[in-house]
């Protein structure tokens, strides 16, 4: 027999005026999807994201919200436990107040490339071209992984998969680790740092190193090679700022390529959702201002 949405929520103890109160919500949500022509049993997050936006554009406040919010992840949970859905989209999904986070000016992913293939290593002088290619490799992994200054830091030789294609990427105190593709153009370069001028950086280094660190140098050390990074960019493209700029151009850039949040929060190693949401950069723009989602890993 065919559970109502009222049974369901009475089942769980909850008071009469709140079913009615929840079902009310619940039917003005259903209404607004059929105006976008689908349906609860349909919708997705980003879906969601726009029904946020809508209430907004009605002057709902975020209290407001929030409680249109616990009534439809109520009727989520509704439809999972009569088999129509497999997932709850508003799960530990709230509005908070204002908060922004914009990017000026992100480089496009054509910009991001042609940085990395500007990038000159010609010198004549032996430990100058070794430091070159070093910050080749660096800034590979900064226009095409995302790949942050800490992460750079932690790098080890083994996390460089190349008979794989990959690099697994170290967790930080803010960042997951992960496991990223390389592009077939960063191998001749990586292969090269590996086989030739990793041991040469190593033989004029003056100081005691981890050998397993991919890119040696204290953390003060390796800020200063990001450092003189950003400077020798902005000759190739003015807009290139400092590796964070960069960082947050190819968020931006994974957030256009892939409808997924969450595979976008995967592959820049946020451990909370919000973080990826801030980089949201269509018409939902305004959205991740507002939106706070408690990832399990809070």
């Amino acid at each position: 027999m065919k559970t109502t949405f009222a049974s369901y929520l009475f089942d769980r103890k909850y008071s009469k005026h709140t079913v009615k109160v929840y079902s009310l919500k619940c039917d003005r949500f259903k209404i607004w999807a059929r105006s976008k022509h689908t349906s609860p049993k349909k919708i997705d997050y980003k879906k969601l994201l726009q029904y946020i936006k809508y209430l907004r554009s009605k002057n709902y406040k975020p209290q407001s919200i929030n409680g249109e919010l616990n009534a439809i992840r109520q009727y989520f949970n509704y439809l999972i436990s009569e088999n129509h859905r497999g997932d709850n989209p508003a799960t530990d999904l709230t509005v908070r107040g204002e908060r922004k986070k914009v990017l000026h000016n992100p480089l496009n992913s054509e910009e991001l490339e042609d940085l990395y293939y500007s990038y000159e290593t010609d010198h004549k002088n032996s430990l100058v071209h070794a430091s070159l290619c070093r910050e080749k490799v660096m800034l590979g992994f900064m226009v095409f992984q995302g790949v942050t200054a800490q992460e750079l830091y932690q790098l080890e030789e083994d996390h460089i998969q190349l008979h794989k294609g990959k690099i697994y990427v170290p967790s930080t105190k803010k960042s997951n680790s992960r496991e990223l593709p390389l592009k077939a153009w960063q191998m001749m370069e990586l292969q090269n740092y590996i086989q030739n001028i990793r041991s040469e950086i190593l033989h004029y280094s003056r100081t005691t190193q981890n050998e397993q660190q991919f890119f040696y140098g204290s953390k003060s050390q390796i800020n200063g090679i990001i450092t003189r990074i950003s400077k020798r960019i902005k000759k190739y493209n003015t807009k290139a700022k400092n590796h964070n700029h960069i960082r947050a151009s190819v968020i931006v850039n994974w957030m256009k390529q892939y409808d997924d949040l969450r595979q976008v929060q995967y592959l820049a190693g946020h451990k909370h959702i919000t973080s990826t949401e801030m980089y949201v950069q269509n018409d939902l723009e305004q959205l991740h201002k507002v939106v706070n989602t408690l990832h399990p890993l809070h």
